[in-house]
């Protein structure tokens, strides 16, 4: 069995991650976008319990390598709240905060995603010392 390198890090995982952040962002964009359309019904990106799942079933990088590529992110749509007379549950103040926690995960993953890039570098070319 060939195990790839990148199998054995955490790029996978962090691939994932960024994907799920990039469309909870244009999911919360089409929220704001339609803050004023009746009848409309916020959107997210329920991707968390899947990704814990796909962690918790892996027995090492390897094997989670493998169950992280079946974990795709989805725009699902909220069914939580339930609105009288042609309203919806956008609350701009929620959207925003929301937009802000995202944009820190996305940040927080991609410096996780470079610093790997660079323990890979290092290790191939040498630390430069």
């Amino acid at each position: 069995m060939k195990i790839d390198f990148f199998d054995r890090s955490r790029i996978p995982l962090l691939d994932k991650e960024l994907d799920a952040f990039a469309l909870r962002n244009r999911a919360i964009a089409s929220n704001i976008s339609n803050m004023d359309t009746p009848d409309y019904k916020r959107i997210d990106v329920d991707f968390q319990k899947e990704l814990s799942s796909a962690i918790a079933d892996s027995t090492n990088d390897v094997d989670l390598s493998k169950q992280v590529e079946d974990v795709d992110p989805q725009i699902e749509i909220d069914q939580s709240s339930v609105l009288p007379g042609g309203g919806n549950d956008v609350s701009i103040e929620q959207e925003m905060a929301d937009l802000a926690k995202n944009q820190l995960q996305f940040k927080m993953a991609s410096q996780l995603m470079s610093e790997t890039f660079t323990l890979i570098d290092k290790s191939i070319n040498g630390n430069g010392d």
